[in-house]
This record gives structure tokens, C-alpha cells and sequence, in this order.
């Protein structure tokens, strides 16, 4: 029950890896951890550290000593795009759960091709890389892969015509995902491809709202936050009522990964939110909070924009206008409310209450990254 993580430095990766140091410390369910790390300022090792000893880490690591948990821990000091056969077979594991990734959602030039490297070439050079050893590959790609559909969408992606996306973010994991599969079925590797929507600070394991990058939905909260006050001009914001975020808590996330990798029957899963929160339901609040009171909740795209509104669309709101302008995408969740229900969770994972609670945290936190 060895295991190789890449992206352990990251929102989710970290919490893999605290959700990993739980079951082999506490459940003994699982064995070594093998994590990529690239050295930067500080060595591999010291990242590492910092993370496993940062005040915003769950509650039940307290149970353990820095020591203990490093124990179950080895670190291979190397950029996941550069690492090679020879120094990934020095390293006993039979499973790798892939989850380095970007994912800048901006419609730059330069954010378009960091994607492109960092989320497929990256993979890629990865899969060629791999050592015989090594039996089933978990892949952590995006619920977004499937693009902009009109029906509901099964955890099987293969049954849907993909053609349109809303970024090249989206097209990068989409494409990474295929990789992943045609390379594992070549090669005779098990695979699993694992799908979270949109992720949040932890809802489950204290302590509550952490995560260690306000990432995607809170750039929203960081425009207004920088911005609000500058301008007195009333606010038009484009969305459709009818539609809404699907967000997940990380720690959620991470429970699931682990279980789909304690269950290698599942070969696809999509780890959404049963019910989105509607835009209807938060913008109201998010503004209030923000102190913007004069706003209009539009259907279409506003004619003769302010000041204020001219900056919102040519910046956040560019790269949030099809996420939250159009029908959001529709998840069957047969699936997923069978481990929300073995998690003994409530069935919004407790979004819908925490909403602004999650947005006020990430004010107090100043948006400022833990590690």
C-alpha cells in the first residue's frame, strides 16, 4: 500500500497527503507516501516541514509528532517536469495519484500556455517516465472537463460529444485525462480519473474554512475586496438566477480520493456538490458584505458600462462570465451521495451554510497564501 503523490505543495495535494498521514498513523489502513517536491528558496525537505507544521493544518495531526508523521513520508527532491525512470525506480510504490496541476482559469496568452504545459506536456513526460512497477495511475483532473453541456453528466465522460469549452484550462485537463487513459490501457496500468468541481476551505476537519491558497470562486471576493470602495457607481452583474456554483470542501475532496483508492472498482468519479449554491442566493450577500448596495442582477451583458463595471468585465468578470452567465453544468450524483452518506455528511457538505463564512475567512486572511 505504497503510494507516489505529485502536487503535494498545493490546495488539494496537501490534503491528500494529511488524509493519507490519517490512515496509516491512525487507521493503518495504508503504508508510504512517496511525494515530488521540487526544491525552491528552501530544500524539498523544508517545504515538506512547513506544511506538516503549519498552525492552519487539520486538528487530528495534533494526535501525531512531526517525527511520526515524517516517517511515513519520503521526498523525491525533483521538478515533476524534468524527473526521469532512473531516479522514480530508486522508490517502492505501485500507485501513483497524480495531482499537480494549474489552474489558472485566464484567457491570456501566457496563462493558455502554462495549462498547456504544466497540466498536459508535464503529464505526459510524467507517463513516459513511469517505472514498470507501477500498476494503477489515479488522475485528478477537473468536473469542468466535460465543457459546456446542456444535459445532466454521468461520472463516465467517454459517453459525451466534447467540443466547447469555457477555457483553456478546462481543454488542458480534458486532454490531460485522455492521455491518461489511452497510455494506462496501452500499457496495461489500471487507471482512475477523479473529477472535483469547484474547492473550498476545509468544512469537515477542524480547523474550518483553511485552505492554503484562496483559489478560483475567492478571486471574486479579492476583486471586490480591492475594489469596492474606489467607486460609488451602481453595479450590473451579469448572471443567470437559475443557475450556481458547484463548490466542494477540500477536505471533502480528499476523503474522497482516498476512498476511490481504497476502491479500485471505481473507475471514474465526479466529486461535485449535490446541490450548487445558486447565484441568486449568494450574490445579493457577497455584495452587501463588500458594501456595494446599489446592484442589479442582470440576464444579459450591460450596454453603456461605469467605470466600475468596465473594470469588472474586462478583468474577474472575463474569466468568470461563463461559469456564472450561463446554465451551469448538471452532475448525475448517484455516486457521490453514496460516500457523502458513508462520510455521514450533510448533503450540501455544508456549503450553503458556510458560504460567507468561507468568503469573510479569506478577508481576515488578507487572500495570503499558507505555504
Amino acid at each position: 500500500m505504497n503510494c507516489l503523490l505529485t502536487g503535494s505543495t498545493g490546495i488539494l495535494g496537501s490534503h491528500i497527503l494529511f488524509e493519507w498521514l490519517r490512515k496509516t498513523l491512525k487507521e493503518q489502513s495504508v503504508n508510504q507516501m512517496f511525494l515530488v517536491i521540487r526544491d525552491k528558496e528552501i530544500s524539498a525537505e523544508e517545504r515538506l516541514k512547513a506544511i506538516l507544521n503549519h498552525p492552519s493544518r487539520p486538528g487530528f495531526l495534533y494526535d501525531f509528532s512531526i517525527e511520526k508523521c515524517l516517517e511515513k513520508i519520503t521526498v523525491i527532491a525533483s521538478d515533476l517536469s524534468v524527473i526521469d525512470k532512473k531516479t522514480l525506480n530508486r522508490y517502492e510504490f505501485d500507485t501513483v495519484i497524480h495531482c499537480a496541476a494549474s489552474t489558472s482559469l485566464a484567457q491570456t496568452h501566457k496563462s493558455k500556455e502554462k495549462v498547456h504545459l504544466q497540466n498536459l506536456l508535464v503529464t505526459q513526460n510524467f507517463l513516459n517516465q513511469l517505472p514498470d512497477k507501477v500498476r494503477r495511475f489515479i488522475y485528478i483532473g477537473t468536473a469542468y472537463s466535460y465543457g459546456i453541456q446542456e444535459n445532466k453528466v454521468k461520472d463516465s465522460i467517454s459517453d459525451y460529444a466534447i467540443t466547447t469549452f469555457r477555457n483553456a484550462y478546462e481543454q488542458s485537463k480534458y486532454e490531460s485525462e485522455s492521455l491518461v487513459k489511452a497510455f494506462c490501457l496501452n500499457q496495461n496500468i489500471e487507471y482512475q480519473i477523479l473529477r472535483p468541481s469547484i474547492i473550498c476551505g476545509r468544512l469537515i476537519d477542524k480547523p474550518f474554512f483553511e485552505t492554503p491558497k484562496f483559489d478560483v470562486f475567492y478571486a471574486w471576493a479579492m476583486f471586490l475586496n480591492k475594489y469596492a470602495n474606489t467607486f460609488s457607481d451602481q453595479f450590473r452583474i451579469w448572471v443567470d438566477k437559475s443557475s450556481g456554483l458547484n463548490i466542494v470542501p477540500v477536505d471533502f475532496v480528499a476523503k474522497a480520493v482516498l476512498h476511490a483508492y481504497k476502491n479500485p472498482d471505481i473507475k471514474e468519479l465526479n466529486i461535485v456538490n449535490p446541490k450548487p449554491v445558486l447565484h441568486d442566493t449568494y450574490v445579493n450577500k457577497v455584495l452587501n458584505y463588500f458594501n456595494i448596495h446599489s446592484f442589479e442582477l442582470m440576464n444579459k451583458m450591460p450596454s453603456d458600462l461605469n467605470l466600475f463595471e468596465t473594470l469588472y468585465y474586462k478583468s474577474i468578470g472575463e474569466i468568470f462570465e461563463k461559469y456564472i452567465s450561463i446554465p451551469h453544468l448538471k452532475f448525475d450524483t448517484d455516486a457521490i451521495l453514496k460516500i457523502i452518506e458513508e462520510l455521514q455528511l450533510d448533503l450540501s457538505l455544508g456549503v450553503h451554510d458556510n458560504f460567507m463564512n468561507l468568503i469573510n475567512f479569506s478577508v481576515e486572511k488578507e487572500f495570503k497564501r499558507s505555504y
